[in-house]
């Protein structure tokens, strides 16, 4: 490793210092060159974040958590939705129609969230 790379423990994770040159375009693109490259001295990411370039060409980078899915439990599938229960103990009814599908909206909807509960919840009975 060269003088310009230094290994460290930060919050209980390996961080790699690494010396070089960023290139920043006015197009907010943001380019970093290491001094003295050595293959496998970091492991190569993709990762959302919010990166942060100061005026005085200081740039941070905070990577977003994972986002956390909901995992509800399905309990009816319909044509145009479907009725869950969810993970916060409530119930969840989802229906969609689109205006160009030419069909009566609103009696699709009731005789679609009522097969729902109906069968949605004799599962859960």
């Amino acid at each position: 490793m060269s003088r310009t790379m230094k290994k460290a423990d930060v919050d209980d994770s390996q961080s790699v210092q690494l010396g070089g040159v960023a290139y920043v375009t006015d197009q907010k693109y943001v380019m970093f060159c290491p001094d003295d490259p050595v293959p496998g001295v970091v492991e190569p990411f993709v990762r959302a974040g919010k990166g942060q370039l100061m005026r005085d060409g200081t740039f941070d980078f905070s990577p977003l958590p994972p986002a956390r899915r909901r995992r509800g439990v399905l309990l009816k599938k319909v044509a145009h939705g479907r009725l869950s229960a969810t993970k916060d103990g409530a119930f969840l009814l989802t229906l969609k129609v689109f205006k160009h599908e030419g069909i009566d909206v609103a009696k699709t909807m009731v005789k679609e969230a009522e097969e729902a509960i109906r069968e949605g919840f004799a599962i859960v009975h």
